[in-house]
């Protein structure tokens, strides 16, 4: 399925089983790429993740899996193996979940298929990396919360930690290995003749990679930072009228024209309340009444009334609202493929010359495993007959 964009004339092989390759090779999709998803006799595991819609399908996997073809191969019959090969001997760019060592073991030679097609880029994005006392060790969100430290500073000093909400660890690593994929795409059209690498995405090194400051903290200054004991409005989002909403003041401007605002204009005038060290040392003198005032407020219009006075602050939306919020509708962030499905959060940045396209839903498992036996893997009709008849190709 060839189509314009940034990454047109790639071709990528996603045999990934992991939400994180699977949003990889989604972006790849997006922006070019000719993306075809290999998945085992029991698909893509994203398929088994709740929340389910009304056809008991996977929201997510109807999201991440999204703009690409899918084929069925059983690699554990040869000619299953050889087909794959075959497509990966042809691509540009292989994505997968496992270490190249652990494929290997799986009957797919490597090493073998980029000495035959010195181009290709094989990315591989593992809990732990490829390399470490940890690398065959098993991991998910929770696991790289725990291990890359984020957890020990998410949640109040006398609950347990937590970890980051959601799949999250998951679509920064996908994120992250689409761009380390982009860099290595632009390195090879620089070399003569023109070689791929291989790219190693470990999801514990990518949220610990973005642990800043806490963990520059711990490092520069000898003890890690603590949790909060509660939470007010210096440290988090607080009660309002109709929800929740966040006034971390930064700026001696911002606090005086916030406070004027709240009608405390006592805490405005005051000069001890300008500077952010005073106001953390001291809040307990001015963050009950703060807060009683916020309490009044309807947070989308005290977010109108200190935008206004370019005041930084934020409303707390939940997902009902933030589906239908007008920022992000007059940016036409939410996209539908333009070949019918459901809509979907849309990417997190625009390209004016080569923007981002969704043009397909999610495919069944197997929905298009001819297609991408001919096109991908360059078998004849033939071969590919012979591969369903064994069992090999679904």
């Amino acid at each position: 399925m060839s189509r314009p964009g940034a990454l047109h004339g790639i071709r990528v092989i996603d045999m990934s089983t992991s939400v994180s390759g699977a949003w990889c090779a989604r972006m790849l999709a997006d922006f070019g790429a000719e993306v075809a998803l290999i998945e085992g006799l029991n698909g893509h595991p994203a398929r088994r993740l709740g929340p389910f819609d009304d056809d008991e399908k996977s929201v997510v996997a109807e999201y991440v899996l999204a703009n690409r073809p899918s084929a069925v191969l059983d690699i554990a019959h040869a000619s299953g193996i050889a087909a794959l090969q075959s497509a990966i001997s042809r691509a540009d760019v292989f994505v997968c979940s496992v270490s190249p060592d652990e494929l290997t073991a799986a009957g797919l030679n490597i090493e073998r298929l980029r000495q035959s097609n010195p181009r290709l880029i094989f990315c591989s994005i593992t809990p732990h990396g490829s390399t470490g006392v940890r690398a065959t060790r098993p991991g998910n969100n929770l696991t790289a919360s725990a291990l890359s430290g984020w957890a020990s500073i998410n949640g109040l000093d006398d609950q347990p930690p937590l970890k980051a909400s959601g799949l999250q660890g998951s679509y920064c690593s996908g994120t992250m290995a689409y761009g380390s994929i982009v860099s290595a795409l632009l390195a090879r059209s620089k070399q003569k003749p023109h070689r791929g690498q291989f790219v190693d995405v470990s999801e514990l090194e990518v949220m610990a990679s973005t642990f800043g400051p806490a963990l520059l903290a711990g490092q520069y200054q000898g003890s890690p930072p603590s949790r909060n004991a509660k939470v007010d409005m210096s440290t988090g989002p607080v009660p309002v009228k109709d929800g929740h909403f966040a006034l971390t003041i930064s700026r001696p401007h911002f606090w005086r024209d916030a406070m004027n605002v709240l009608g405390l204009d006592d805490l405005a005038d005051d000069p001890r309340w300008a500077t952010s060290w005073y106001r953390q040392q001291h809040s307990e003198e001015y963050v009950d009444r703060a807060q009683e005032k916020l309490a009044s407020w309807n947070k989308m219009d005290l977010f109108d009334t200190l935008a206004a006075l370019r005041v930084i602050a934020g409303p707390v939306l939940e997902t009902d609202e933030l589906a239908e919020n007008e920022h992000l509708r007059a940016r036409e962030f939410f996209q539908t493929p333009e070949h019918d499905g459901p809509e979907f959060p849309g990417p997190a940045f625009k390209m004016s010359a080569s923007p981002p396209r969704l043009v397909i839903r999610a495919p069944e498992p197997g929905e298009n495993t001819a297609e991408i036996l001919r096109t991908f893997a360059g078998l004849d009709e033939q071969a590919i007959d012979a591969l369903f008849a064994s069992g090999a190709a679904i």
